[in-house]
């Protein structure tokens, strides 16, 4: 059931079949959102990249599907040790006892991909005014970070996302973006100023430590909560909160008077 994997790991120790790196667990198991979880990141960050991964793996979003069982329950894993403080300090040690490779100048310099991807970039397309029918399956949780294809491609925080190519959800952008590599992605976004824009992204791998990010920014299924309360895309959720308080406050009326 659903429930299955919320519990199974929960006060379990540390094994020899641990992930051996949970924060990049987490961040790069589907490559686009990049989240880049360190040692730093706070137990609200590792929450909300664990939220947007659970929107691509769950098993009862994939039925019948041994690889994302197999996918869930790692990523599971590596969220009961870093949010439980023990197993962190432990997981962090073993982390602090690998040497750190040096970035070679060829990894500093930009790649021959990258520069591919700059010259193919396009400007922003102002479509309007957002339409209310408009739905997004995610939002940009974090500034995307600079140089990624999320940056070039003007996507910003609180961006709402509709679709990026054919993806309307978060398991099909990854093959969207692998399909269109070096190729310019039209991404409809509705940003938090109310504009319904088209954002061109040219996917491409932009960090030698994860080659199979192409995108570069943060995703969630939902708006940032200090954006929530004006945010264009929120309207209609917004609209339907208060019905449904106007509701509620009407059959309560509806039940005194009938006391009374």
């Amino acid at each position: 059931g659903t429930q299955w994997a919320e519990t199974v790991y929960r006060g379990a120790r540390m094994t020899a079949s641990d992930p051996a790196d949970a924060y990049r667990t987490l961040s790069c198991i589907q490559g686009f959102d990049s989240f880049k979880l360190t040692r730093r990141s706070s137990a609200d960050e590792i929450q909300r990249a664990f939220a947007a991964q659970r929107l691509i793996w769950h098993p009862d979003k994939n039925p019948g599907d041994a690889v994302a069982r197999e996918t869930y329950a790692t990523m599971q894993r590596a969220h009961a040790i870093l949010m439980d403080p023990e197993q962190r300090r432990l997981h962090d040690e073993q982390l602090a006892a690998i040497p750190l490779s040096v970035p070679s100048a060829a990894a500093a310099a930009p790649s021959a991909e990258a520069s591919k991807a700059a010259a193919r970039q396009l400007p922003p397309d102002w479509l309007g005014p957002a339409p209310r029918s408009a739905r997004p399956f995610a939002y940009v949780d974090s500034t995307p970070q600079p140089s990624t294809p999320a940056a070039l491609a003007g996507v910003r925080r609180g961006d709402a996302l509709v679709r990026i190519g054919e993806a309307a959800h978060l398991r099909d952008v990854q093959g969207v973006l692998e399909g269109q590599r070096l190729l310019p992605v039209p991404a409809l976004v509705i940003e938090a100023s109310g504009g319904f824009v088209k954002k061109w992204i040219v996917p491409h791998s932009w960090d030698p430590d994860t080659p199979g990010s192409l995108l570069g920014c943060q995703l969630a299924d939902s708006c940032p909560a200090d954006l929530a309360e004006m945010h264009p895309a929120m309207a209609d959720a917004r609209e339907r909160a208060a019905e449904a308080r106007a509701r509620r406050l009407r059959s309560e009326g509806g039940e005194e008077g009938e006391e009374g």
